[in-house]
């Protein structure tokens, strides 16, 4: 006689829908996440390029106070004054960019500044100064390191705060600085070379770009493999809901405060009943389901920040209800309790239906999370003993 249906007849339930594995399945060939992953990714890229980009940021303030002096050496300002108001130029903005980054890198605000935008900002004033300056020498006749523009087009794909799009916009600047400035600084005498330093300029787009790209990809991959690994590591896999290393941290910690703060907590700690038998008669993947199904049902019930449910292990959770006391959370565990007698499993006409064994507590003084477990625990096992499907509470 049959006791359920074929194997063949049963759809598995596909395992819980992770988000950063579906993200990493789907692919990001365009460096996007979906919205939730992205603010997520954005607030960690933030976190981990602050250091080095105050860093580099600090090194070019530095540098950039060495062509601030060399500025007035090599101009002879002090014993010559500056003739012409392009030179006037150079020198204030020269001065103003220092300024900016001295402004930005000794304010105690730059924690709270988005680090994408203060970066993207402080390297276009940069990128715009130093390709402004260079044509102005060139109009002079006094010698520039004009290549050393190269090396500020790719200066964006650096470890300094911004995003790999952020960057590509950036490395535009110099090269745009340069082809305008060039073209009404310049005479004719001097433009000599200038189509030329525009071309490999332009040229160090692509090549920064490629580099920057697949930065950012291989950082963005690895962030949703620490992401699945994290979960896998605090989550149950079949029921999505924390498990038993979580559930210690999260408990102790809850506990704790409850204690500090004189509030009322509540653990219960459930069992399906005759589980083994169930899983014996229908098959694992039935199982499974069930399992599924009653995580989401004590799942609802926690409902407040606080609240934990937490499958402990084969056919064991537990309940952790937080500002709630055992008067209030009586009724709640009761109608759980009914909820899982009425669940019905799909595809098995036959089934029957699950029942679960309850024992709750409720903090006591200064109690740490294994007397309150253990008194729980005991109370689940009186609840069996007592013919299960029922809730026992001290």
């Amino acid at each position: 006689m049959s006791t359920g249906p074929n194997q063949s007849q049963i759809h598995q339930q596909a395992p819980v829908d992770e988000p950063y594995e579906r993200q990493l399945a789907q692919g990001f060939a365009n460096l996007r996440f979906e919205p939730t992953i992205e603010a997520e990714y954005r607030t960690a890229f933030a976190q981990e390029q602050r250091k080095p980009a105050l860093t580099f940021g600090a090194v070019t303030m530095l540098i950039w106070a060495g062509f601030v002096g060399f500025d007035l050496i090599r101009l002879d300002v002090f014993n010559r004054g500056v003739s012409g108001a392009d030179l006037w130029v150079l020198l204030t903005a020269r001065w103003v960019a220092l300024l900016v980054m001295a402004t930005f890198y000794g304010s105690p605000l730059r924690a709270r500044m988005d680090l994408g935008q203060a970066s993207f900002a402080i390297y276009s004033i940069i990128a715009f100064v130093s390709a402004m300056n260079a044509m102005i020498y060139k109009s002079h006749g006094l010698p520039a390191a004009e290549l050393a523009l190269v090396i500020v087009v790719m200066a964006p794909y650096l470890p300094i705060g911004m995003t790999f799009y952020q960057s590509l916009l950036a490395s535009f600047v110099p090269v745009l600085v340069t082809t305008v400035a060039g073209s009404i600084v310049l005479d004719s005498a001097h433009k000599t070379g200038l189509a030329g330093l525009i071309f490999v300029l332009a040229m160090a787009i692509p090549v920064g770009a490629i580099g920057g790209y697949m930065r950012e990809h291989a950082h963005r991959r690895q962030f949703l493999l620490t992401a699945i690994l994290a979960r896998q590591a605090q989550f149950d896999p079949l029921t999505d809901l924390a498990n038993r290393r979580l559930f210690q941290r999260h408990a102790e910690a809850v506990i704790g405060h409850a204690v500090r703060h004189d509030e009322p907590l509540v653990l219960a700690v459930l069992d399906i009943d005759h589980f083994k038998r169930f899983n014996d008669r229908f098959g694992h993947a039935v199982g499974d389901q069930a399992l599924r199904l009653v995580a989401n049902a004590i799942a609802s019930v926690a409902r407040r920040p606080m609240d934990m449910a937490t499958r402990l292990g084969g056919e064991e959770f537990a309940l952790l209800l937080h500002g709630s006391d055992l008067q209030r959370a009586v009724p709640v565990l009761e109608a759980l309790r009914d909820q899982i007698a009425k669940l019905a499993i799909p595809m098995l006409a036959n089934a029957g239906h699950l029942t679960i064994s309850i024992g709750a507590t409720s903090l006591n003084g200064t109690e740490d999370l294994a007397a309150i477990y253990d008194r729980a625990d005991r109370l689940l096992y009186a609840s069996k003993a007592d013919g299960r499907d029922r809730l026992s509470t001290d």
